[in-house]
């Protein structure tokens, strides 16, 4: 959690938005890559469903939405 607070330090509100967007839309890609492995269908359902919330959640911060 240090490691993850310490890429924030210093940056400014904008800078912060962008880097958070920037990670969201990285797990959206940690998400998908797990989902194409996954075999259950009721499981990589729901990680396609968590990437969505991901690039969801960059939209907001990239306001897009």
């Amino acid at each position: 959690m240090q490691k993850m607070a310490a890429l924030f330090a210093g940056l400014s509100r904008e800078e912060t938005k962008q880097l958070l967007a920037a990670l969201e839309r990285s797990g959206a890609a940690v998400y998908h890559s797990l989902a194409e492995d996954e075999q259950d269908p009721g499981a990589k359902a729901a990680l396609l469903q968590a990437a969505d919330k991901e690039i969801q959640n960059a939209e907001v911060l990239e306001g897009q939405v």
